[in-house]
């Protein structure tokens, strides 16, 4: 699944190397909203931050490659497990019924992401534009944290609170793959005020979990003069 999606993504990179274009420009973004994982999971904080290199083909087309330091993250709150004591014995209560109780896990993922989008602008006055993007991204988690508060499965101290590595825990996948939708207005300073998502087509672990995001992004793209 990896090689069939870098190896498209990484062809498109040198394309553009050929590309000729009307107009190439860098590009700074930062961002913050939210992310989760599709389903039960609930949402936290997250945030974007890097560059692009804008080609324009025309006064509406253009394409945009970037690399983001892109951090994500969701919970898993009001789990239920069974209670074992410290050698790993299941306890009951007086009827024999499993003694159970809540557990609590938020984890953070951050991730180098290469998305390419493509940029459709309609002009609504004097340099002055709303802008249309989607594409796809590619990403790899480089560090997170998964913390759990009330595992009453685990022995001694870990049954109050521990922490583990997020990309260490049992099936859990390092790689990541979507799709990128994003809607925004630039101004004639060169700032754009968007709204975006970043949409996870690829398990994060067995379970099946998709990442999710969405940003209210700022970006700044260096006019040439």
């Amino acid at each position: 699944m990896n090689k069939k999606i870098l190896l498209p993504l990484a062809l498109l990179f040198l394309f553009l190397g050929g590309v000729p274009a009307v107009a190439q420009h860098l590009q700074l973004k930062v961002g913050g909203g939210l992310a989760s994982h599709f389903g039960d999971s609930r949402p936290v904080g997250s945030y974007k931050i890097g560059v692009g290199y804008e080609y324009e083909f025309d006064q509406h087309w253009s394409i945009s490659p970037a690399i983001f330091y892109h951090g994500k993250g969701w919970k898993d709150p009001d789990q239920t497990v069974f209670v074992f004591d410290d050698k790993g014995a299941q306890q009951f209560d007086d009827e024999g019924n499993p003694l159970t109780s809540i557990k609590n896990c938020t984890s953070s993922a951050q991730y180098i992401t290469l998305p390419v989008l493509f940029n459709y602008y309609l002009r609504t006055g004097e340099s002055r534009y709303v802008v249309f993007s989607a594409g796809p991204y590619v990403a790899y988690g480089v560090r997170g944290k998964m913390r759990t508060k009330g595992d009453a499965e685990k022995p001694g101290s870990q049954k109050l609170f521990y922490s583990t590595d997020t990309f260490k825990e049992p099936g859990a996948h390092r790689f990541d793959a979507g799709v990128e939708v994003a809607v925004g207005y630039q101004f004639p300073n060169g700032i754009t005020v968007g709204l975006e998502t970043d949409l996870g087509l690829t398990h994060f672990n067995k379970s099946g979990s998709r990442n999710v995001s969405g940003l209210i992004a700022f970006t700044y793209t260096f006019k040439n003069k």
